[in-house]
């Protein structure tokens, strides 16, 4: 207000000053990051285990300092509190085997295995939810697309292990009571078709042997039977003790005595009648009959024999036991989601290892690596950017490479024209002292054409110019130079000239003649 500028007060733990300026470095982080909500109890868990309320949209972390995030739009329904675990068809079956109908949903296969039983329905916005025995799973009977909710990756939080184990608690005791029920149906599914087959049996024997469809009913001898009309009266007789009767002579029943009276006892009903029937004695089948403690023959005396081969059913068991299947990995969450679980759980205990591990790598020291990828420490964008730095930085040497060389090969170029350009010359020079004027000079442009033009003109024939006659004195020169040097020798060269009337003659280094005319 008067136009004056001086320091302020400043305090802190080494003292306390007036009239100072402060100087200072402010560093800003910013740190994006996931948190658990939890909708119920209104609050918010950061990473650093700090809980905040959720309605504030703010908190001061202890780590990360203020942190801000935006909260939900307001959920009357609380679609939000529901997510999918599977989402498919299932079978439907309704039990009705109890007083009241039960409805159990059930499914089993490599990822998903469960089997709830409808206790109740809950309605939501309009959605009809069946309750289920865990007060957590609950079923929504619709149509593809028409839910409230979408399948989405759960959340560890959301999982709840203890709601996994009750599950498959609850899916083998519904198992083993679907097991049960279906052996105690099969097997009286089995007794009523063999008793259905004994009636059979007894009712086409009833009107040829009476006796023997009262055996089969009774199921045990003493009874005798008696068609009138078309029913049968069972008529139960009185047990009577008697005797063996030694005969000689062999019948079908067994003769027995009873007050002095001789009777015989029929096989199997075990009634008594005054007449038997009389057989052939054969000791291969002879009649045989079980008294008191075994078996015995009648040949005509009674014999103790070995008992016969018994008759048994040939019924074939047709229940067999269901196996629940992988109920061990598969449940009500699929393996990918406890996946997440187990991770979440072992990370306290396996954070030390992994910091002391990074933190050995960072200084140089030896680590040894255990399933852990550096890679998860960036993202696709931070590698993106690291990869697109260091092209950038290769092409760049590759350019500054390329304008080096561009500019020495042009240096090279220069030097290759001058050098082409007096390479010509000479040649032209050359092809223009042996062939003159001529569209030889075109072949300068080539040295091996230009060789090959030169070479050619060395061979070709040169005419001399007409010359005055030769003179005697001419031909003894010419005598005496060719006894000097005889024809073969390569050094010899032999020059004339016609010039003001002389003749010379050059030697070389021998002798040098000039005559005069």
């Amino acid at each position: 207000m008067d136009g004056q500028c001086s320091g302020s007060y400043y305090s802190d733990p080494y003292g306390s000053w007036h009239y100072v300026v402060v100087q200072a470095i402010i560093t800003i982080t910013l740190t994006t990051h996931q948190a658990t909500v939890n909708l119920e109890t209104n609050q918010i868990r950061l990473r650093s285990g700090t809980a905040c309320t959720y309605a504030d949209n703010n908190c001061i972390d202890i780590d990360g300092g203020y942190t801000f995030w935006q909260t939900l739009p307001t959920d009357y329904c609380k679609f939000n509190n529901y997510d999918i675990l599977y989402e498919g068809y299932a079978n439907r079956m309704l039990d009705t085997l109890y007083e009241k109908p039960q409805i159990v949903y059930s499914l089993s296969t490599n990822d998903v295995t469960f089997a709830l039983t409808k206790t109740g329905e809950e309605p939501l916005c309009g959605y009809t939810l069946i309750k289920t025995e865990h007060p957590k799973l609950l079923i929504l009977e619709t149509t593809k697309g028409e839910s409230f909710a979408r399948k989405r990756p759960l959340p560890v939080e959301n999982l709840d292990i203890f709601t996994y184990v009750n599950s498959k608690f609850v899916y083998v005791e519904k198992h083993i009571r679907s097991q049960m029920n279906s052996l105690y149906r099969d097997v009286l599914k089995q007794r009523c078709n063999l008793e259905q087959q004994v009636l059979k049996n007894a009712l086409s024997i009833a009107v040829n042997s009476p006796d023997e469809f009262a055996y089969q009913i009774m199921k045990g001898p003493g009874y005798m039977a008696v068609i009138s009309g078309e029913v049968v009266h069972i008529i139960k007789c009185t047990p009577v003790d008697v005797k063996i009767q030694h005969v000689r002579e062999c019948y079908s029943e067994l003769p027995v005595l009873r007050s002095n009276d001789t009777y015989f006892l029929s096989p199997r009903t075990h009634i008594l009648t005054k007449t038997g029937t009389q057989i052939s004695c054969n000791r291969v089948i002879p009649p045989m009959y079980f008294l008191n403690d075994g078996w015995y023959r009648m040949i005509p005396t009674p014999e103790r024999t070995l008992p016969p081969i018994t008759i048994k059913p040939m019924t074939k068991p047709t229940w067999h036991y269901t196996n629940p299947g992988s109920l061990a990995a598969s449940g009500i969450y699929s393996e990918k989601d406890l996946e997440h679980l187990r991770d979440h759980i072992m990370f306290p205990a396996e954070r030390p290892a992994l910091l002391n591990t990074v933190a050995r790598g960072v200084m140089g020291e030896a680590t040894s690596i255990h399933g852990e990828l550096i890679s998860n420490l960036m993202d696709e964008a931070s590698i993106e950017k690291v990869a697109t730095s260091a092209w950038n930085k290769m092409w760049s040497k590759f350019l500054i490479f390329g304008n080096v060389s561009a500019g020495m090969l042009g240096i090279f170029l220069c030097i290759r024209g001058i050098k082409l350009i007096l390479d010509t010359l000479v040649h032209g020079y050359a092809l223009h002292t042996v062939y003159g004027w001529s569209l030889y000079l075109i072949g300068a442009i080539w040295d091996s054409l230009t060789q090959l033009l030169l070479h050619l003109g060395e061979k070709r024939p040169r005419y001399e110019k007409p010359s005055a006659p030769v003179m005697p004195e001419q031909e003894n020169l010419k005598q005496i130079h060719n006894d000097l040097y005889p024809v073969g020798e390569s050094e010899t060269k032999i020059m004339k000239q016609t010039r003001n009337d002389a003749i010379h003659f050059y030697l070389p280094e021998k002798m040098q003649l000039i005559l005069w005319s």
